[in-house]
């Protein structure tokens, strides 16, 4: 066959059905184009025709000639791309393309044309010389200036009074619930909704997450919903500030203020967001962060933790560095842990800290152009930012109505994968994974709402508005437009 992307793509008039399938086992798109003798297409079968035929009673024997589509749709080849693009729909995701005598020569597939990746860091500052400075000086480990310029970066941008980085996010918070003396028989409240790393550090330091709602609107850590979990156990809250938009943080500072209560702010997410004109990972007695890869700055694995309190920012960093006195080398004033920063990681930090600004307008226009993109379909309603500060754009996520756009969330990750657009589901309920099985929860039917409906889109320091287009544009050939 002259053009190898056909290849397990076309079946002959006669062939059986048991053929077809063997073809679309092996093409694995579930499309066959059925051509005669000379070339001409002579009909398109699919996956679901053959499941038909199956139902009214077809053996794998017969011929497929009986179940071909009675139309089907072809593109032209030497057309305007976007002609044949206007072709497509949800129903027609591998378009064949046949010449003026109307013989296959190809098909057109979103998928073969454009990828849109979930993430996609930038690099393409000064990260490459700073590890090279690293390598060429020696300074690799977590010793170095880079570690001081990236902490010192980051806590002028926080507005904090001390900034310490640590190995990764997880470590950042496990490290606050230490230092806050937070452990065996405590209990900390943390939202149903956020990634597991939240209720892990809890775990791991061996007190208990009790899980509270989210407030539907901004996805964030009910108030209300915490007021009602606080006991007698209870010696912190954690506010996630999810998928970047900052909690409601003066109601939980009164809880936590009238109860005497640790505040343990989650900004992984949420770097540069804003609560009452400042920034998170300011307001309660300590913040973390993460600069995993998907972040809004990366240090490829990285977190760091943030405080106001000079004692407790000097117990943090002991605490860092397996809890050795800092005057008296090797000496342990109590178990600690090694969860420094490389100068390596913070290289690529202080890089990424001299764009940041530029992340975060880029994002700011991809959230744009996506909210205007979205108004005409229906069933996907966008997470929009609360009226209390500034919302960043770590992911842009959505709620699938499925009644309203026609398919359920999980379909919609799987067809949109077909066009070649990398999504995601938004987190499970912690409460319904077998992790947390026996936490104590409130009632928590918004998150768990969330949790089934919630998607997030292709959202990167990378990305392009084209590509918000696209996402869109398959979106759109999936749903139903007003």
């Amino acid at each position: 066959m002259a053009n190898a992307r056909l290849e397990n793509m076309v079946a002959p008039t006669d062939a059986t059905l048991k053929q077809v399938m063997n073809l679309m086992s092996a093409n694995t798109i579930g499309v066959v184009f059925i051509c005669d003798s000379d070339g001409i297409l002579r009909g398109v079968i699919t996956d679901g025709d053959i499941r038909r035929a199956f139902l009214t009673g077809a053996t794998v024997e017969q011929p497929c000639q009986p179940y071909l589509r009675p139309s089907y749709t072809a593109g032209r080849v030497g057309v305007p791309r976007n002609e044949n693009l206007a072709l497509m729909s949800r129903r027609i995701l591998h378009l064949p393309l046949v010449d003026a005598d109307g013989r296959l020569v190809d098909y057109l597939s979103w998928k073969d044309m454009w990828h849109v990746p979930l993430v996609s860091p930038s690099l393409s500052g000064n990260e490459l010389r700073y590890v090279e400075e690293c390598i060429s000086t020696g300074w690799i480990s977590s010793q170095g200036p880079f570690i001081q310029r990236f902490e010192a970066m980051a806590r002028d941008f926080l507005g904090t009074g001390f900034a310490l980085s640590t190995a990764n996010g997880t470590l950042s918070l496990q490290l606050a619930i230490q230092a806050l003396d937070i452990g065996p028989g405590d209990e900390v409240i943390v939202p149903n909704f956020t990634f597991g790393a939240s209720a892990n550090a809890v775990m791991q330091r061996g007190a208990t997450p009790v899980f509270a709602d989210i407030d539907p609107a901004s996805w964030t850590l009910s108030p209300e919903s915490v007021a009602a979990l606080v006991g007698p156990r209870t010696k912190a809250i954690m506010p996630v500030h999810i998928y970047g938009q900052a909690c409601d943080m003066d109601p939980i500072m009164d809880i936590a203020r009238s109860h005497g209560l640790k505040v343990i702010e989650d900004c992984a997410e949420a770097l540069g967001a804003e609560y009452k004109g400042r920034r998170v990972g300011s307001i309660g007695d300590v913040g973390c962060f993460s600069f995993f890869a998907n972040k809004i700055i990366t240090t490829g694995e990285g977190g760091l933790v943030t405080v106001n309190d000079p004692q407790l920012y000097e117990r943090l960093k002991m605490l860092r560095d397996h809890g050795v006195k800092p005057e008296r080398r090797y000496w342990h004033l109590e178990p600690g842990t090694n969860c420094r920063m490389t100068n390596l990681q913070a290289a690529l930090g202080v890089a990424q800290m001299e764009r940041v600004d530029e992340f975060l307008a880029l994002r700011d226009r991809l959230a744009e152009r996506y909210d205007a993109e979205l108004a005409g379909i229906r069933g996907i309603v966008p997470h929009r930012a609360a009226n209390w500060g500034r919302k960043v754009c770590w992911l842009y996520s959505v709620v699938v109505e499925p009644e309203s756009f026609g398919m359920d969330r999980d379909s919609l990750l799987a067809a949109l994968r077909e066009l070649g657009v990398e999504a995601r589901p938004v987190f499970p309920a912690l409460d319904d994974q077998p992790a947390f099985v026996g936490s104590r929860a409130g009632d928590v039917e918004a998150s768990r709402s969330l949790a089934v409906n919630g998607l997030s889109l292709p959202t990167g320091n990378e990305m392009s508005v084209i590509e918000v287009v696209r996402v869109v544009e398959a979106l759109r050939i999936l749903g139903r437009t007003e």
